[in-house]
């Protein structure tokens, strides 16, 4: 895989507000415990998951926490 392979990154649970300068600020979040994301591939997919990028990071009182992963096999398809 070379660099155009690589596409922006999706943040479901950090805030990540635009500043008036274009500067990206790091906020607070406005998501709680126990909120999800439900994702369907329709293709082969790969995909890399980060729960916090850094301890650096004042998300979460710089305490990054665990994030839960659930992968199955996807339903056959009729007439597939």
């Amino acid at each position: 895989m070379g660099r155009r392979d690589m596409v922006s990154n999706i943040n479901w649970f950090m805030n990540v507000p635009v500043e008036e300068d274009g500067t990206l600020g790091i906020v607070d979040g406005i998501s709680a415990p126990g909120l999800y994301v439900d994702l369907r591939a329709e293709m082969d997919t790969l995909v890399v998951i980060s729960n916090c990028p850094q301890v650096n990071n004042p998300c979460n009182g710089f305490d990054p926490t665990p994030v839960r992963l659930v992968v199955t096999d996807p339903e056959p398809v009729a007439g597939a």
